[in-house]
Order: structure tokens, then C-alpha cells, then sequence
């Protein structure tokens, strides 16, 4: 009966440490909030919407949220 009880208690204290090493496994590998990197934002020459300068079309020295704006020009 004791090395039941013995193997039984092991096998809990395995599991235990099982779950805790992959929680904190899981918990490390997740950005913390608020960490991302700021992107440079760009508005629109036409209509004046924001959004990442990446994801905007340049126009020397202006930029534009889509081709049908950089068409247009700058707003009037």
C-alpha cells in the first residue's frame, strides 16, 4: 500500500510541474501590452485619413491612402 501511495504522490507532483513549467512557458512568450513598436503615422493628401506610413502610397513629398486619391491630387 505505501509504494502505491508513494507512485500515486509522484505522479501528482509530476503533473504539477508539468502544468507550472508550461504556464510559465506560455506567460514568457507573450508580448506584454502596450509593448509594440509605434509606427510612424501619415495622412492622406486628399482626404486626410490617417494610417501607417507603410501601408501609404508616396507622391514626392505627400501621401495618399489609395491609388484613386493619388490620381485625384491634393484636396482643393
Amino acid at each position: 500500500m505505501g509504494r502505491i501511495l508513494f507512485f500515486v504522490l509522484l505522479a501528482v507532483a509530476a503533473y504539477v510541474a508539468w502544468v507550472w513549467f508550461r504556464r510559465s512557458a506560455l506567460r514568457d512568450s507573450r508580448p506584454s501590452p502596450g509593448t509594440e513598436t509605434p509606427q510612424a503615422m501619415v495622412g492622406c493628401a486628399h482626404c486626410g485619413l490617417h494610417l501607417p506610413r507603410h501601408e501609404a502610397l508616396p507622391a514626392g513629398e505627400r501621401f495618399y491612402c489609395c491609388e484613386e486619391h493619388r490620381q485625384r491630387g491634393p484636396a482643393a
